[in-house]
């Protein structure tokens, strides 16, 4: 592998036209390869690869000049470049064993060898000076800004969208994934609008029936992938991928777009566009719904018409908001109260976005739920913003989800059910709607529907903690210890960091293992830092055992409490498990005065058995109005 490099080459920059070879033309204009005329399916790493390779075709090009400049600066492997070789090969119809276009100088680059044809446009000079490195273009006069917006991603074009012949349709798509979009300019300051626009697609294609689109979470994993387009369809499980780049220059916004078949990597349809930025939303629904029409799946009839007559927003807004997204995708209680003062922006320069205001209730229930002060007023701003989304848009899932969310930690069960049910209607396919659903369906007693809704979860979103730890709690609640061990133990596999050793702890002291509980127990505290309660723990279990051991554990989470917030419910639980009854209500009172989120699923935990017959409780659970069970 190639050491990384650090400092961006330049000169990469060409004259617009075309280049001509064979039966072949790279036309620059459009960004695209033709064969015969017909529109040969490049990703726009592979085509910048190719376009810079005949540039230079008077020379051999070093691998690391084409990982520099073609990769823009990213770090890649030789590998990386290799397998973009690979593909442009097997695109040009070429042999490395035989090559006619792309000659390979072992260990050390790649020649572009075919005669090429080169036509430029009039008005537009180039000249290829001597000197280091074998001649780089220079563009004169005020063509040069345009010239570099070619080369970068020339996606001037609007004609109708090109698609593949109807060899392919007979494999039905009903499964995608959008990869992460390639932010295909030098700034790095803009990669939260690349990731906002990458998120908003994958939630217009979200509510497309019948298709199941498999989440963000799981996608950013492949930014810097190296694995083939199949071998990162076969891991998501999913029959097509979505890959594009994006372009900001000033109000300007290029995106381009391709569906390719996971399976055998060929293109069902590709796109470019060019918008400007108050109709880059609006520009998001067209591809989400020509997509759509590509796989011959429906969409949501009044989703459709909301993509489709969507307003042109306030640049301002819309950058406040995506800046947001940024903010609330990385999982951390101090980025969750950066995205709530983007989203805050948001509605303040634009009173009417609906998203928003679903982003200023989506951070509030995050830091409600998440954060280290009680979270009844966080939660009840929550609200607020839900309520004026509603207003705003009644048929936006995401409002109903997040009221939906509000009302069931308010103990509003019915209102939870409806909430989450229409939400449903409207995108089949947001884990976080799933997994609210699934513990309504829990609190009312419909375990085996509710274990549906988190497995459901999981498979959209397959590798982000928040999807798949709901599984094992729910076989928790179950008392399927059997099951939640296997499920914990799967997880573990894939990474021993994995966040759920409090959940292997809770399960194993219901099975009655208290050794292997306080190891697991022990495990969490060393991966949360927590070298006090971790203390505590072993003077305590060294002392008189492991009852002993989290009777003190509750007492040191009571002390801090004084000084702190501290979530009275996991007191309460920490006392239910030491045996130690009146405690353990004690601290679910205070829980109810501090507004404590995971107070309602307090009908259903394991570790709260030991309280179910007492008078006190069954009192709480009135009420709360706790669901009956079915």
């Amino acid at each position: 592998m190639s050491p990384p490099r650090h400092k961006r080459r330049e000169g990469n920059v060409t004259q617009q036209g075309e280049y001509r070879f064979d039966d072949l033309v790279v036309d620059l204009d459009a960004w695209q390869l033709l064969r015969s005329g017909r529109i040969v399916h490049l990703e726009p790493t592979v085509l910048k690869l190719l376009v810079y390779l005949i540039e230079h075709r008077d020379r051999l090009v070093p691998k690391d000049e084409l990982m520099d400049t073609v990769w823009g600066g990213t770090v890649v492997s030789d590998s990386a470049l290799s397998k973009a070789v690979a593909r442009l090969r097997k695109a040009l119809g070429d042999d490395s064993a035989h090559p006619r276009f792309v000659e390979t100088v072992h260990s050390l680059g790649y020649r572009f060898i075919a005669d090429v044809q080169a036509s430029t446009k009039p008005g537009v000079t180039a000249v290829r000076p001597g000197g280091k490195r074998g001649g780089l273009y220079i563009v004169a006069g005020v063509a040069a800004f345009a010239v570099l917006v070619a080369i970068l991603f020339a996606l001037t074009r609007t004609d109708p969208p090109s698609r593949q012949p109807d060899a392919l349709q007979t494999t039905p798509v009903r499964s995608l994934a959008v990869l992460p979009f390639a932010n295909l300019g030098s700034d790095t300051g803009q990669d939260y609008f690349v990731e906002g626009l990458h998120d908003v697609l994958i939630t217009n294609l979200s509510k497309i029936n019948g298709l199941k689109v498999i989440s963000r979470q799981s996608t950013m994993r492949y930014r810097s992938s190296k694995k083939t387009l199949p071998e990162i369809a076969r891991e998501l499980k999913v029959d097509a991928l979505v890959e594009g780049g994006v372009l900001l220059i000033g109000r300007q916004v290029k995106v381009n777009a391709q569906l390719i078949h996971g399976h055998s990597d060929e293109h069902l349809w590709a796109q470019t566009y060019d918008r400007d930025l108050g109709d880059v939303m609006a520009l998001l629904g067209e591809i989400a719904r020509t997509i759509s029409d590509e796989i011959e799946v429906s969409m949501n009839a009044q989703d459709a018409m909301r993509l489709a007559i969507a307003d042109a927003l306030d640049p301002a807004a819309n950058d406040a908001y995506l800046r947001g997204l940024y903010y609330l995708n990385r999982f951390a209680v101090d980025n969750f109260k950066t995205s709530l003062s983007y989203f805050e922006q948001a509605v303040e320069i634009d009173p009417g976005f609906v998203l928003g205001w679903t982003g200023v209730a989506a951070a509030n229930l995050m830091i409600a739920y998440f954060g280290d002060e009680p979270p009844r007023e966080t939660l009840a701003q929550a609200r607020v913003a839900t309520v004026k989304a509603l207003e705003l848009d009644a048929g936006h899932f995401a409002s109903h989800a997040a009221i939906g969310w509000v009302r069931l930690f308010n103990w509003d069960w019915p209102g939870a059910g409806e909430a989450f049910e229409t939400a449903l209607r409207l995108n089949p396919n947001d884990p976080m709607t799933l997994h609210g659903y699934a513990d309504y369906l829990m609190l009312t007693g419909r375990m085996e529907d509710s274990l549906d809704q988190v497995r459901h979860a999981r498979a959209i979103n397959p590798f982000s903690p928040a999807a798949s730890i709901p599984v094992p709690v729910h076989l928790f609640i179950m008392r399927r210890y059997d099951d939640s061990l296997r499920e914990i133990e799967a997880l573990l596999e894939r990474n021993p960091r994995y966040p759920v050793h409090w959940l292997l702890a809770m399960v194993l002291w219901q099975t009655g293992e208290l050794d292997e509980s306080l190891a697991a127990f022990r495990t969490n505290l060393s991966v949360t830092g927590d070298d006090k309660l971790l203390a505590v723990l072993d003077a305590a279990n060294a002392e008189s055992g492991p009852s002993n051991a989290m009777r003190s554990v509750a007492e040191e989470m009571a002390r801090r409490a004084s000084s702190q917030y501290v979530d009275p419910f996991k007191i309460a639980s920490t006392f239910s498990q030491a045996g130690e009854i009146d405690l353990a209500l004690e601290w679910l009172e205070r829980a109810v005065e501090h507004g404590s989120l995971e107070l309602m699923y307090v009908g259903v935990r394991p570790d709260f058995d030991p309280l179910r017959q007492d008078p006190r409780f069954e009192e709480l659970m009135r009420r709360m109005g706790y669901p009956t069970r079915q």
